[in-house]
């Protein structure tokens, strides 16, 4: 007999449009039941169901918070301050079914095992008459793009320092920033250019995301999109940063003009060993009406560069970029350093947007300390 107990996800279940009173926009306590009834209707009355909320439910809840409360003080629910870690990891250790209309892509990353059993996962529908229906909710695998984006959702809903949907952030985004101390590490690298995102201060002031100085404005991005670093052998992201169009970057490990020196962000991890000083050039190009196209140039490497494409399902073999020889790429495709270090876009876009403020408003003039240093270029 087929063991069908399973995890609920219950603030998915408790805002979910898609139960009863349809189309509502706000969490309803009533629809947990309905969502419990139909799964034990389907699959058996002695149906073990493990109940796992995020904190923040009981604050809305409205009267039915009295409800809730007294199942977490008996002990069948549980609550975490975000509740999606504590669910697949239950059903990981369990062979749980998890109940949710959540596909999870933001943890595709750490909980690998949610592509391989796509059936555990088990959505609701409401049919025309009311019922109330479980079945497979479609888990598909997903690129490492889109599991990029649904992580910056879930980290932007949760507290990031940056977030496009803020009229002040995104005036910091569409911005090219200045560290203006001369002995940030940060400030010397990138030789009067801040290629990382600046970090903000509570009172949306742009400063410098290493020395936590107040940042110069340069003036106005074009169109830019991100780049994520990360580890290949453990997919752990090193550090992202922002590639503008026609404002090519280095990346490797050392001093570079314009460059991204990993040896910054890795802590002396080996991983960076096989990658060389100034190992790889990556730039976006304008290719006319909004479009545009990355290319990379491996500089006669020590120890290669490759790149594999991506197929629509999965990424073709790695084949080898030739050096001092321009690579277009895919925007889902992924370029790996030395055999170690894995460079692809995130699938974040940031448009360069016309505006008519006044630019002092914008662009606010240097703080007090603020000195240029021209520097010799090595």
């Amino acid at each position: 007999m087929a063991n069908w107990n399973a995890v609920v996800d219950v603030s998915n279940v408790c805002w979910s449009p898609y139960l009863p009173p349809l189309g509502r926009q706000a969490p309803v306590w009533d629809r947990l039941g309905l969502v419990v009834a139909a799964w034990r209707a389907q699959h058996g009355p002695d149906t073990q169901l493990e109940l796992v909320a995020d904190d923040s439910l009981v604050r809305v809840l409205g009267p039915d918070a009295r409800s809730f409360l007294e199942l977490k003080r008996s002990g069948e629910i549980s609550t975490a301050s975000v509740a999606d870690d504590e669910i697949l990891r239950r059903a990981r250790e369990g062979g749980l079914y998890v109940i949710t209309r959540d596909h999870y892509i933001d943890h595709r990353a750490s909980h690998r095992w949610i592509d391989q059993f796509p059936e555990r996962f088990q959505g609701w529908d409401t049919t025309v008459d009311g019922v109330v229906r479980l079945a497979p909710l479609g888990i598909r695998t997903r690129s490492a793009q889109d599991v990029s984006q649904a992580r910056e959702v879930k980290v932007l809903r949760y507290g990031a320092k940056l977030d496009a949907r803020n009229q002040v952030h995104r005036k910091v985004l569409g911005t090219r920033w200045k560290c203006p101390n001369t002995s940030c590490r940060q400030s010397a690298q990138w030789q009067g250019q801040l290629l990382a995102w600046p970090g903000v201060s509570p009172e949306g002031t742009a400063v410098c995301p290493s020395c936590r100085r107040q940042l110069v404005a340069l003036g106005p991005r074009a169109a830019l999109h991100e780049v994520v670093v990360a580890d290949l052998e453990s997919r752990e992201e090193l550090l992202r940063f922002p590639l503008e169009v026609d404002c090519p970057v280095i990346v490797g490990r050392g001093a570079a003009v314009k460059g991204i020196d990993l040896a910054m962000y890795t802590d002396g991890r080996s991983a960076i060993d096989t990658v060389s000083r100034q190992h790889l050039m990556m730039r976006l190009t304008n290719a006319g009406s909004a479009n545009w196209r990355l290319s990379v140039i491996d500089l006669n490497s020590t120890n290669g560069t490759t790149v594999q494409r991506w197929t629509g399902s999965g990424f073709d073999p790695a084949r080898t970029v030739p050096p001092d020889t321009e690579t277009h790429l895919g925007t889902r495709d992924q370029v790996i350093l030395g055999d170690a270090v894995l460079l692809r876009l995130s699938g974040k876009r940031f448009l360069a947007e016309p505006t008519n403020l006044n630019p002092e408003l914008l662009y606010p003039p240097k703080p007090p300390d603020a000195t240029t240093v021209t520097r010799r270029q090595p």
